[in-house]
């Protein structure tokens, strides 16, 4: 029977007390510096998309090693690929000694890595950390020399990370074993390959070693972010739109309701229930249906034009920049926007989204001080509405790709905005604002936004208020179909209504014909 790596999240009182005990003892003899780095993805991340987030075919690390899907298929393979790395340094009858017995010294180090105890031995954990980062070394120094885009996918999300002083450990002792000595920079140089080939942002000049303090990384997904992030070539109002009732602007609706009631006394009877309905939860009711009928709920977008937009309307010239998501950046003498450039695979979406994920749970235990990458998926997520706009980009060479510009919108339409917020308002964020004063100061825009303010919420009120007679009517009609109402009661006017617009449902058929 394999053992359960998870925690359990019911448990009797005295299995609490030892476990908790375990991992205060743990928390408090160590003397480590290391943040919690690897994470469990939040639920409703992983409902939203499951395969980004949940390893297909390689497990790695004490949240998905013995995970039973995976297990029976990768346990000969982590054995005959461990037999493969191993022979050449002939170390079969050494192996517990000089690898097993280094790494169990590094087990509460390890245990202070993730957000979760797991309720094992130390025994079991290091066995796992030894097969698991075995293969992982192995799995690397393919990647390194072809694009295994499926084996990349698993590797790099948050759940399936393995600490990096774990591979320098092994490393360490298996080079130790044949040399007496070892260096850091073969693996170093291996992180680099691996980063700077499934970056999807393209870095501008040669990444080196230098750039990567492994010492100071925490594993592969770190290394990754931290290439990205901080890469450049130079040393506060963002609005949601959640649902089809965000344009109306409810002041401006109770003030055509009062001027209506004014005018009109008896008005007030209709329109005080459309204020009722306009103030209901439309985002919720909404999503609610869509999960009902099996469609994905609407996603967050922050509030900017689309880039086809900003290059037809506002006259907006997009160029990339050499730089990184730091560089990000728009003129306003000359209308230009300066975007990175980004290079999408079919594992890009993963990637993206792990990135995002490990950023936000870092920016939440407060090893992060800022959400860079996070802001950056939002823009464009934010001007990447169609494939226009793929389009508009592509043209400016700001996205190379190697998939279908359909396909790049299912990804960025796909990732909602995240709503964690920073102290200060970023540079990027200024950028947004800036890109956004400008174009509502184009004639043709201010033009629009006067008649969305002042027209829009009067056509919408119009026709929920059209929508909801219509409502009425059927059902008086629908009860007097059952109780043959009589003219003395009204319902003979209501009938006739409704005989009216049949017989005109009629001609309109008959045209159509």
């Amino acid at each position: 029977m394999l053992p359960s790596i998870s925690p359990s999240s019911i448990e009797p009182s005295h299995q609490w007390v030892i476990r908790i005990s375990k991992t205060f003892e743990t928390h408090l003899l160590v003397d480590t510096n290391l943040p919690i780095c690897i994470f469990h993805v939040p639920e409703t991340l992983i409902n939203e998309n499951h395969e980004s987030y949940v390893p297909k075919r390689i497990g790695l690390g004490p949240i998905h090693h013995f995970h039973t899907e995976l297990y029976s298929n990768q346990e000969q393979l982590k054995l005959t690929t461990s037999k493969t790395v191993l022979t050449p340094y002939k170390i079969a009858y050494h192996f517990t000694k000089t690898v097993i017995e280094n790494l169990k010294q590094l087990v509460p180090e390890v245990r202070c890595c993730y957000d979760s105890y797991f309720d094992v031995d130390d025994d079991t954990l290091v066995w796992v950390f030894t097969l698991d980062g075995v293969f992982l070394i192995e799995m690397l120094s393919k990647l390194s020399e072809q694009d295994s885009l499926e084996s990349f996918e698993d590797i790099v999300m948050v759940e399936n990370q393995i600490p990096l002083f774990v591979l320098i450990e092994i490393r360490t002792a298996l080079e130790e074993h044949i040399s007496g000595h070892c260096n850091n920079t073969f693996l170093a140089n291996l992180l680099v390959r691996i980063c700077e080939t499934h970056s999807p942002l393209k870095f501008s000049k040669r990444v080196s070693r230098l750039d990567l303090d492994i010492n100071n990384r925490f594993h592969l997904l770190d290394c990754l972010y931290h290439l990205i992030v901080n890469h450049n070539v130079t040393a506060k109002n963002q609005f949601l739109q959640t649902n089809f009732l965000d344009d109306v602007d409810l002041e401006d609706v109770e003030n055509a309701v009062q001027m209506a009631s004014e005018i009109c006394p008896g008005a007030s009877a209709f329109l005080q229930p459309l204020m009722i309905v306009l103030k209901l939860p439309w985002d919720k009711i909404i999503n609610l249906i869509k999960k009902m009928l099996g469609e994905n709920p609407a996603v967050l977008e922050i509030d900017i034009p689309s880039a086809s937009e900003l290059s037809r309307i506002g006259k907006i010239e997009f160029c990339m920049t050499p730089g990184g998501i730091r560089d990000v950046e728009f003129d306003d003498e000359t209308t230009t926007f300066y975007l990175p450039i980004l290079c999408l695979k079919p594992d890009s979406e993963v990637v993206l989204r792990n990135l995002v994920v490990y950023e936000g749970l870092m920016f939440k235990k407060g090893t992060f001080t800022n959400l860079d990458f996070t802001q950056y998926v939002d823009l464009m997520c934010g001007i990447i509405d169609s494939a226009k706009d793929v389009r508009v980009l592509r043209e400016k060479h700001i996205i190379e790709r190697d998939l279908e510009d359909d396909e790049i919108v299912k990804i960025f339409n796909g990732i909602s905005k995240s709503s964690m917020k920073t102290e200060e308002v970023s540079g990027l964020q200024k950028t947004v604002e800036r890109v956004n004063k400008y174009y509502g100061n184009v004639p043709r825009v201010k033009v629009y936004y006067f008649m969305k303010k002042y027209f829009l919420a009067w056509w919408k009120a119009i026709a929920i208020v059209f929508t909801l007679l219509n409502l009425m009517l059927l059902v008086v009609r629908g009860a007097c179909e059952v109780y043959e109402c009589n003219n003395s009661l009204g319902f003979g006017f209501v009938r006739l209504i409704f005989s009216v617009g049949t017989e005109r449902d009629g001609l309109v058929e008959f045209e159509r014909i």
